[in-house]
């Protein structure tokens, strides 16, 4: 069973109370180490899908109001702000997020993304890290009854770059290399 209450309480606009709470819940997260392999989530996203069918996510009118919250959030938020609009194509919602500030590891990475999905998330959330060459990519799944939305939040700029330079060579760590 899903606790709407306190996934409702932070959206935009909520007290700093909701939204320090909702920091720590992610630092409770990113410590656990657990990561969703690409294709349980896949699985979970087309489980989803399939319950609530296809047009749960394609519905025009809810997706721009989506992507506009989603707008208006990112440009109040500290650490990264928006490359360029959010593309909305097939259904998803992409946003390319510039990084602002050096970003330690892969948990300062989840805390800049939950600080976004603690605030939009609905009724229904998933999301899952990807670590890509350029990035970390947020894929993610939300709605409510009524409607949904699929999409994802990729962290890029130097900053992000430089994160996944050392993730590369952190996951590397303990191998013997010989020249």
């Amino acid at each position: 069973m899903i606790n709407t209450a306190s996934i409702r309480d932070h959206r935009v606009g909520a007290p700093d109370v909701c939204r320090r709470q909702a920091l720590s819940k992610g630092q409770e997260m990113a410590k656990s180490d657990q990561v969703i392999p690409l294709d349980v989530y896949e699985e979970l996203q087309a489980m989803i899908l399939e319950r609530f069918g296809v047009d749960w996510t394609t519905n025009t009118t809810e997706n721009k109001r989506f992507a506009t919250s989603l707008t208006s959030l990112i440009q109040v938020t500290d650490g990264m702000h928006l490359i360029e609009p959010p593309e909305t194509r097939d259904g998803q919602i992409n946003l390319d997020l510039w990084v602002e500030y050096p970003v330690g590891d892969v948990w300062d990475a989840d805390e800049l993304a939950f600080s976004v999905f603690s605030r939009i998330s609905e009724d229904i959330f998933l999301s899952s890290r990807q670590i890509e060459d350029r990035g970390v990519r947020y894929r993610f799944i939300t709605g409510s009854m009524e409607h949904g939305h699929v999409g994802s939040l990729h962290l890029t700029g130097p900053h992000a770059k430089e994160l996944v330079d050392i993730y590369h060579l952190r996951s590397l760590q303990g191998q013997q290399f010989h020249a």
